[in-house]
């Protein structure tokens, strides 16, 4: 289960970084802000500069070294876990975790923010904006919330309730 941990990962991390240079480099979405795709679906650029939905935003280099330490303790301690793992869902939302933090760690690292460029809409209503590593983040822990309440059951807590 470490192994397949792993690889998702860092498909998670390779994914992240192709479509982060492919919105980045090859279209140049920081220069031209905004591509309309569907009526409910926009590339959007926007630089995060805090946690999720960019809350605690951090325009300082001591924020921002503070959210890559932490965002690095706390996929390490998802590793940590990783190693004891028994299960293929439990292995695969915590890959998905890791492999979308290292996505954003190495933006912060690299650019000082994260970049985020997925955009959907309804309206003038818009869902926060997001990027690859931000989904897996997201598919994963709905995976570990899953997990918890509907994977299999340790022998102990069977025979306790038993």
């Amino acid at each position: 289960m470490v192994r397949l941990g792993w690889l998702i990962a860092l498909c998670a991390l390779v994914l992240d970084r192709i479509s982060k240079w492919w919105i980045m480099d090859v279209l140049e979405l920081p220069k031209i802000q905004m591509v309309k795709i569907l009526p409910i679906f926009n590339l959007q650029w926007a630089e995060n500069r805090g946690v999720s939905f960019s809350m605690f935003s951090t325009d300082g280099d001591l924020g921002r070294w503070a959210l890559v330490g932490l965002t690095a303790l706390i996929a390490i301690g998802l590793g940590i876990w990783l190693k004891s793992v028994q299960t293929r869902v439990l292995a695969i939302a915590l890959g998905l975790v890791i492999g979308g933090a290292v996505g954003n760690i190495y933006d912060r690292a690299v650019f000082g923010f994260v970049a985020d460029f997925l955009q959907f809409h309804v309206g003038d209503w818009s869902f926060a904006i997001f990027n690859v590593a931000d989904s897996c983040i997201t598919v994963g822990a709905v995976l570990l919330i899953w997990d918890s309440f509907f994977g299999p059951r340790s022998e102990k807590e069977s025979s306790d309730q038993g």
